[in-house]
């Protein structure tokens, strides 16, 4: 199933499909094929918190979260 990342549910494997074309993100080490887990997610709209390849965790605005495609992992 597909989502974004702003959309996926909290602690789930994920494979992100979509990266938009924001040079950060690539420097951050988010490209598709990358494996992340929301770590949490902060109400009315706040930042989402991830880890990257169970190697380091990440803070993403929601403007940014809703553009990244993602799928669970085993669908």
């Amino acid at each position: 199933m597909k989502t974004n990342l702003y959309a996926a549910e909290k602690g789930r494997s994920l494979t992100v499909t979509y990266v938009p074309s924001i040079g950060l993100l690539h420097n951050m080490g988010l490209r598709a094929g990358s494996q992340v887990i929301v770590q949490s997610k902060y109400i009315w709209g706040g930042p989402v918190l991830l880890r990257v390849e169970d190697a380091y965790s990440i803070a993403l605005g929601k403007d940014i979260a809703v553009q990244i495609g993602v799928s669970y992992v085993g669908h």
